[in-house]
């Protein structure tokens, strides 16, 4: 498939939707970067690999990496205060279905949308 600009809602009360424009783009591995902030170093980026099954692996990987790094002006110049990040990693046998994929793929989705997942993973709040 064709690499385009992502666009992904973020997470404010009123959501503002984020456009990551491609940067590098592979088969491998694909990058893509909001610009918005005209500084590279806080630039938010999500990265997309795919690693196929080969000679003795069985499986196929697709991974999303996020980066959200967070910048603060120190003595005038812009610096890294910390960076937050994410990672998805589907390990898809290579004798899956499409049919099976496609509930791997919506169960993490929503995982990601439930109350309990939300707040262990956003809110810091262990299950019990």
């Amino acid at each position: 498939m064709q690499a385009a600009s992502i666009a992904i809602n973020d997470g404010q009360a009123t959501p503002a939707s984020v456009v990551f424009a491609p940067e590098s783009v592979t088969p491998a591995l694909s990058t893509f970067a909001d610009r918005t902030t005209g500084i590279a170093l806080a630039f938010r980026r999500l990265r997309v690999q795919n690693s196929f099954a080969a000679g003795k692996s069985k499986v196929n990987r697709a991974k999303l990496f996020i980066e959200y790094p967070v910048v603060a002006v120190v003595n005038g110049v812009s610096v890294v205060n910390h960076t937050l990040r994410a990672t998805v990693d589907l390990i898809l046998p290579d004798g899956a279905t499409d049919a099976q994929r496609k509930d791997l793929y919506a169960f993490v989705k929503n995982a990601m949308s439930n109350t309990l997942i939300q707040g262990a993973l956003r809110d810091l709040d262990p299950l019990y």
